[in-house]
């Protein structure tokens, strides 16, 4: 009789899993279409923002560049979403926003910074050399 049971529990235990994968494999199988896309929506995005034009605004617009950057919405490419799921499409759509947009702020603050230290070295170096030759010093450049 004993050996009966352990079949039933067995049999139990196989029927448990077996639904479990039936029921669980949809909600599953969605968040691996939300994590596809998101990725999809990164790499898209770090492809797409030009950093070289973002940095050039960040340098010779300065706080102009910062705002621009801040409030311009990059355009998102609607052909490599055709076909995907609602899952997939509001992922890469969630991700693709927001990497784009971190990506062009940072460029233009790493440009700001760069403009204004290279500024304020130019107003240092000028300031330095008006007040050495307004007390008639000439410093002997090399």
């Amino acid at each position: 009789m004993k050996r009966v049971d352990t079949k039933h529990k067995y049999f139990a235990l196989i029927a448990i899993v077996m639904s479990f994968m039936v029921f669980a494999m949809p909600i599953l199988a969605q968040v691996d279409e939300f994590t596809a896309g998101r990725m999809a929506g990164e790499q898209a995005a770090r492809a797409a923002v030009n950093g070289s034009m973002w940095l050039a605004i960040g340098c010779l617009g300065n706080a102009l560049g910062l705002i621009v950057s801040y409030v311009y919405q990059p355009n998102l490419p609607a052909t490599q979403l055709l076909g995907k799921s609602p899952e997939y499409v509001a992922a890469y759509t969630d991700a693709y926003k927001i990497s784009a947009k971190k990506s062009q702020v940072s460029k233009a603050w790493i440009g700001c910074i760069f403009s204004t230290i290279t500024y304020a070295a130019l107003i240092a170096v000028y300031w330095l050399d008006l007040f050495d030759n307004s007390h008639g010093y000439v410093i002997d450049h090399w």
